[in-house]
C-alpha cells in the first residue's frame, strides 16, 4: 500500500480490473495513488508527456481538445470511468486537457505498470487486454458518432 491508500482490493473494484485477483494487482496498486482535484484544476494537459491512466472515483472531468485558437469539449467523464488508455502507446502525449468540474477524486496508475501486468502472462492479463481494447473501441465509436452528427446537416444544393 502506498501513502495514498491504494490497494489491490481498491483496483479490483474498478470495472477495468474486475475479477482480477488483488494479489495480481498488488504491484500496480503499489505504484498507484489517489488524487483529489478542486473545481477547474487540470489533471493533465494536451501535448504534455502522458504516463498515467486514471479511474474516476467521484466527480466529473471534462476533456477538451485544442487546435490553434479553437477548442472543443470532446467528452465529459464521471464516476467509474477509465481514461488514459492512449498512454499505452510509445512516447505518448496527452491528446486532450482534462479539467475537473467540481471536486473530483481519481486513482492514478502508471501505464507502464499496466503494460507489465498485461505482459505478465497471468490469468487476468488476457481479460485486461480485451477490456483495454474495448475502451479504445468505445472511444473510436464515440468519435465516429460525432463525425456522423457533424455530417448530418444535409446536402447544400445550388438553386
Amino acid at each position: 500500500m502506498n501513502d495514498d491508500g491504494v490497494t489491490g482490493d481498491d483496483l479490483a473494484q474498478l470495472e477495468l480490473f474486475r475479477g482480477l485477483a488483488p494479489d495480481e494487482l498488488a504491484p500496480l496498486a503499489a505504484s498507484a495513488r489517489r488524487r483529489r482535484l478542486a473545481d477547474g484544476e487540470v489533471l493533465f494537459e494536451q501535448g504534455r508527456p502522458a504516463r498515467s491512466m486514471y479511474a474516476i472515483l467521484s466527480g466529473h472531468l471534462v476533456l477538451r481538445a485544442a487546435r490553434g485558437e479553437h477548442s472543443i469539449i470532446v467528452q465529459t467523464l464521471g464516476p467509474g470511468e477509465i481514461l488514459g488508455w492512449s498512454t499505452l502507446r510509445e512516447e505518448a502525449t496527452s491528446l486532450t486537457t482534462g479539467r475537473a468540474v467540481g471536486e473530483i477524486e481519481v486513482i492514478e496508475f502508471p501505464s507502464g505498470q499496466v503494460l507489465d501486468l498485461v505482459a505478465s502472462g497471468s490469468a487476468g492479463a488476457r481479460v485486461l487486454i480485451r477490456r483495454l481494447f474495448g475502451i479504445a473501441a468505445a472511444h473510436l465509436d464515440a468519435a465516429q458518432s460525432q463525425l456522423h452528427r457533424l455530417g448530418a446537416e444535409g446536402v447544400i444544393s445550388g438553386g
